[in-house]
């Protein structure tokens, strides 16, 4: 199996899989919110969580200067192999910026780029709306944002 001809190709069927928020992290000045995603398990091992601190600081640019640098990222285990989506917010804080990757799980140390544009799956995307709500209300609406609000902020269950 090669993840270039897998992503999006190979047949799946819809159940629900195991989504939850992982504490944050401090990572080369960005503050990174942590999701997991499975197909299997609730909680991925150590290699897959570091699978996907070495996407986000493969993904992350360098922090803004006089702005917190506030990103997240969705690790997912899936059968065929395993994937993390990198997501960032702009410097004004309407956009998000994302890097989609992946591994066969026995090169977990060598994530590679989705191939054709691939972004998010739909259990990945179950993170992701959680993240714009969440960013929206605690961060872009307030007249002040609320970081601490923000960073609380988590999802767990079936999706």
């Amino acid at each position: 199996m090669t993840p270039q001809t897998q992503v999006g190709e190979r047949p799946v069927e819809y159940r629900p899989r195991a989504v939850s928020t992982l504490v944050p992290e401090s990572d080369s000045g960005w503050t990174v919110k942590r999701y997991t995603v499975s197909s299997f398990r609730d909680e991925p091992a150590e290699d897959v969580l570091e699978f996907a601190r070495r996407a986000v600081r493969m993904s992350l640019p360098a922090p803004y200067r006089t702005l917190p640098a506030h990103a997240f990222s969705v690790v997912h285990e899936d059968e065929d192999a395993c994937y993390v989506v990198v997501g960032w917010w702009s410097r004004n804080r309407l956009i998000l910026h994302t890097r989609t990757w992946l591994a066969d799980w026995d090169a977990l140390s060598s994530p590679v780029e989705a191939p054709a544009y691939a972004t998010a799956c739909i259990w990945e995307m179950a993170a992701m709306a959680h993240e714009r709500d969440a960013w929206v209300r605690h961060v872009v609406q307030p007249d002040r944002p609320d970081f601490t609000a923000y960073l609380a902020s988590s999802i767990s269950g079936p999706y």
